[in-house]
């Protein structure tokens, strides 16, 4: 595991679990039923994703998974990720303090999609973190995440008639800072910062049939009293509302 980029609003590590971790997690992912979604974004121009039904994790490490609605330890991947979210306190916050959860799913990408430029901003939320996971990515493939590495509220742009996309787009389009493009190696971790302005690059057809695969997780504080009341559905919900990278 090694940090190989940071700036002021993301961080990249690579080679991020052991052969035994990143094959029980892709195990884990393989388990999983995924559903055809649209994009929450712009969904006429970015295509479909696939999305497999959501889990929580407690930021003390215990996991109840929405598929199994069965409570215990999680496995070692899990942990890794939650050693790591916890590791960044100057990103996502005090861990049991400023969040207490991480709601993921595991998302996939064909050949000719994308995701549009959006900040996932959300009341409570601290920040987000993307882990590639298939077993193979070549650059010409594209399937970027792309971000801006600067504050959005420092980009000053004229919102009249914008909608909020619209406004994140403009910042994106007229920032003065150079955008950062994060090629989606294999066993790559990314953390980001709440609100960073990015997008995901349309995947090039060259990629055929392999798929972008992710586990993708939102680090927040504890969700709505009236979330917890039901977890077989609700766990669901929530991580459904948390993930979209």
């Amino acid at each position: 595991m090694k940090l190989v980029a940071s700036g002021e609003r993301y961080r990249v590590i690579d080679d991020f679990l052991s052969s035994d971790d990143l094959e029980e997690i892709r195990s884990l992912m393989r388990r999983r039923r995924f559903e055809q979604v649209p994009s929450v974004v712009y969904p006429e121009a970015d295509g479909h994703a696939l999305r497999s039904r959501g889990a929580l994790l407690r930021q003390d490490a215990v996991a109840l998974s929405a598929d199994t609605q069965e409570q215990g330890a999680p496995p070692g991947a899990y942990q890794a990720i939650l050693r790591e979210l916890r590791a960044h306190p100057d990103m996502f916050g005090t861990p049991g303090g400023d969040w207490s959860v991480v709601g993921f799913s595991f998302w996939k990408y064909p050949a000719g999609s994308r995701l549009g430029w959006h900040n996932d901003v959300a009341t409570g939320r601290q920040g987000e973190f993307v882990f590639f996971l298939h077993e193979e990515w070549r650059a010409s493939w594209a399937g970027e995440l792309i971000l801006l590495d600067v504050d959005p509220a420092a980009i000053e742009v004229d919102t009249a008639g914008m909608s909020p996309l619209e406004t994140v787009e403009a910042k994106a389009s007229l920032a003065t800072q150079a955008l950062t493009a994060i090629v989606p190696k294999p066993n790559r971790l990314v953390l980001v910062k709440e609100g960073t302005i990015h997008c995901i690059h349309r995947v090039d057809h060259t990629a055929g049939e392999t798929l972008r695969q992710t586990m993708t997780g939102f680090v927040a504080a504890h969700p709505p009293e009236k979330w917890r009341r039901s977890a077989s559905s609700n766990i669901d919900r929530l991580a459904s509302l948390l993930g979209s990278n």
